[in-house]
């Protein structure tokens, strides 16, 4: 019988890694017109892990994020994503409906940090 954790394992669909020093993934929620950069625990295709604090703590479970993604290899980009869980300090957040622009543009990030052996 698969524990807990093993069984989450099974289940995700896309790699995770963790941003790097010299690699800044830059995370901002969107709110109107105020952008503010939350700490960005993992980063996946399908979503990404960042720390609950101002302003993530005030969003819960299925509630939309509006976010905006830098690399250092593309332009910034906006995506909005769904608030899928909240434990242990992190706020798991999945991409709705990615553009190709940005799809393209977190492709590159995650294989980069791949490359540099950060998987989360």
């Amino acid at each position: 019988m698969p524990n807990k954790q093993e069984t989450n394992w099974d289940r995700r669909k896309h790699v995770r890694v963790r941003p790097a020093g010299d690699y800044d993934v830059s995370v901002e929620v969107v709110e109107g017109a105020v952008f503010s950069r939350v700490q960005v625990v993992d980063l996946s295709l399908g979503g990404v892990g960042i720390l609950i604090e101002p302003p993530v703590d005030g969003y819960g479970l299925n509630e939309a994020l509006e976010l905006r993604i830098s690399t250092p290899e593309a332009e910034p980009v906006r995506v909005s994503a769904l608030v899928r869980h909240r434990a242990r300090g992190i706020c798991g957040a999945e991409f709705q409906g990615l553009s190709e622009k940005a799809l393209s543009a977190l492709r590159r990030a995650v294989a980069e940090l791949l490359e540099r052996g950060n998987l989360a």
